[in-house]
């Protein structure tokens, strides 16, 4: 056993029986200058109060734990943590809340326990989420982490695990071995691998849209590389499914319930590893405060005061329920975000897009000002696992003084400028109802300096004057080749002078239109009014669908149905039949084929597919927003 391994020993040693551990384990930094103490290691001060014990770190130290130390969203900014623990924690009764989705403990060093499963995920979409340990595991010798102190520790069962740190909700974490009924033992986890083949669905049964596929399990992909690969087994291991359970230590020798460093018989560590996915006390911080509700759909909109006022920042909360009425934590991130919500004035003077975050509570919050008193709309673009995608409608009103009403008019020019970028929009065909209109943004000036905004070289927002259409579009090019269907912006290349977009209106009159771009770090909005004619009245040509075609709708909400079987080893015809209503679905592309069609709004295109062996083929919109796959069986 290390020296430094001694050194933790020894300092988890000292404790007296019916002293308080959350307020007297921690390892204080050396007295130092008042000028170093913001980074001095190890924990700077303890502050005990009635209820809570506040434990303040810069999460330095000079005792390396291992890789479960590391912050799976690393920052380069100096740190400092100020971790609050109940004095007395209590177990949560009902549903017991989820753990945060950042830090949710800390170490005895002062070092942050970090939530290790929900900050990385398969294309970025917050639906499958790395285990990152599993990952660094299966690394080479070159990249794989170096073991540390509590590595060490899964080797040792001489005697019970010292306590290495506490949770969020008060409660003690230790080591890996500990008594059962006073037989030491190392504790086993209760969570095992689904047996599973295809990440189609998620362990609690809901079953994902092809755009929230997982990749297959295989070599590359093995089991274990996602946490949602994990299910809990009542009565298969030690531990519960928090990961913990009730026992008496050498710090509560009356009992306690307390969390472990599950591992298995090897000395490797187990998922969940740490305290987790739920925590078994109380959060400590519990989201109070009543909520106004404006609006419910599928999604429920709130504020955290009684009335909207303008100039008085108010804090937005939206939320989803799941069958069981349970807060749904992982909206699917859709350009990097799990929702755009976007502002407009009745009046259309006023436009905002703004993303709410990840509250406490499992709702999503941003805090936002109106400028003025009058009538908005907002609307929510978001997915749900398991769900199409869906954009809907909030009406509110705002009180204080109203802003004088413009009178919305067709912009004189469609060249504009903002900051040090030009913009000029150019539409390939006159401006009609009821047609796709391919527009093409020419860019000038620092393109240097242009970058991806939110996985895209642009976002175009178009409003009808009655606030009753809305659409969010996204560039052509965003698209994915022969690649696959990863819609990122990581393979987007140089910066483009030519942004080209697909666009449609539902019928005539007048249409803001706002192209948002990203340019040294600063998000630059350039607004538009477009008057848009009447449809030239002429019917979109129907072509002959064939008995035997696979059918596939596209309408606004995604391809209906999503999954399509089709037989294998037999070519077969597909016919896309896209609705009249606008939709991003102008085209088909079948990236691993090669194939790309257009479909026209209100009609229907055909694709002969050639015969296929056994397996699945993906196909996407235009802009790699709408997703399917067909099966071949």
């Amino acid at each position: 056993m290390t020296g430094r391994m001694l050194g933790l020993l020894a300092i988890t040693a000292v404790f007296a029986t019916g002293s308080e551990p959350v307020a007297t384990s921690w390892i204080l930094s050396p007295a130092g200058n008042a000028q170093v103490a913001a980074i001095l290691p190890e924990v700077q001060a303890v502050e005990l109060g009635d209820e809570f014990v506040t434990v303040r770190s810069a999460g330095l130290s000079l005792r390396y734990l291992g890789p479960l130390e590391s912050n799976p969203a690393p920052e380069n900014s100096t740190r400092s943590f100020a971790y609050r623990f109940p004095r007395h924690p209590v177990p949560a009764t009902g549903r017991h809340p989820r753990l945060p989705a950042g830090v949710a403990g800390a170490f005895l060093n002062g070092m942050p326990i970090y939530n290790q499963f929900e900050t990385l995920s398969f294309n970025g979409a917050n639906i499958w989420h790395y285990d990152r340990l599993a990952l660094n595991a299966r690394a080479d010798g070159s990249h794989a982490p170096a073991p540390g102190l509590l590595e060490q520790l899964a080797a040792a069962g001489e005697k019970h695990s010292p306590l290495v740190g506490f949770a969020i909700d008060g409660y003690p974490v230790y080591g890996p071995f500990g008594r059962v009924n006073g037989a030491l033992r190392r504790m086993r986890s209760g969570y095992r691998l689904r047996q599973i083949a295809a990440r189609h669905e998620r362990g609690d049964g809901v079953e994902l849209t092809p755009a929230q596929y997982g990749p297959e399990v295989s070599a590359e992909n093995p089991l274990g590389t996602f946490a949602e690969d994990y299910e809990y087994v009542a009565g298969s291991g030690d531990l519960d499914e928090f990961n913990g359970r009730f026992v008496v230590t050498p710090e509560y020798p009356e009992g306690t319930y307390a969390y472990f460093l599950s591992s298995n018989e090897n000395g490797q560590w187990a998922f969940p590893y740490l305290p987790g996915p739920r925590m078994y006390g109380n959060s400590p911080d519990p989201v109070n405060g009543a909520y106004t509700v404006l609006g419910h759909q599928r999604v429920e909109l709130s504020i955290d005061s009684g009335k909207l006022t303008a100039g008085k920042p108010v804090r937005i909360r939206l939320r989803s329920l799941d069958k069981s009425g349970e807060p749904i934590r992982h909206f699917e991130y859709v350009h990097e975000k799990p929702i755009h919500l976007l502002v407009a004035s009745a009046d259309l003077a006023e436009f905002d897009h703004i993303h709410p975050e990840l509250a406490a509570d499992d709702s999503y919050e941003v805090r936002y000002s109106f400028a003025h008193g009058g009538k908005y709309r907002l609307w929510a673009d978001y997915s749900l696992p398991g769900e199409a995608p869906r954009v809907e409608a909030f009406d509110v009103t705002v009180e204080g003084p109203p802003r004088k009403q413009q009178r919305l008019k067709e912009s004189p020019s469609l060249v504009s400028q903002a900051g040090s970028l030009g913009v000029e929009l150019v539409a390939e065909k006159p401006l009609r109802a009821g047609e796709d209109i391919p527009v093409t943004l020419k860019l000038t000036g620092s393109l240097s300096e242009l970058e991806p905004y939110l996985g895209a070289w642009a976002h175009v927002i178009v409003i009808g004057e009655d606030l009753q259409s809305f659409s969010h579009a996204h560039p052509l090019e965003a698209a994915t080749t022969a690649a696959g269907l990863t819609h990122t912006h990581a393979a987007l290349g140089p910066a483009p002078s030519e942004i080209h977009v697909v666009v449609n209106f539902s019928a005539a009159g007048l249409y803001g239109l706002w192209a948002q771009f990203q340019s040294a770090g600063k998000v630059l909005t350039v607004p538009f009014v477009l008057r848009i004619k009447p449809s030239a009245g002429g019917t979109v040509s129907q072509v002959a669908i064939p008995a035997d075609a696979v059918r596939v709708r596209v309408t606004a909400h995604g391809y209906e149905p999503a999954r399509v079987a089709i037989p294998v080893n037999r070519a077969v015809t597909l016919a896309f039949s896209r609705e009249a209503s606008p939709n991003c679905g102008a085209e088909v592309v079948f990236p691993a084929l090669g194939i790309r069609r257009a479909i026209p709004l209100g009609g229907t295109a055909l694709v002969e597919l050639p015969a296929q062996s056994a397996g699945e083929i993906g196909f996407a919109c235009g802009m790699g927003m709408m997703r399917g796959v067909m099966i071949a069986r």
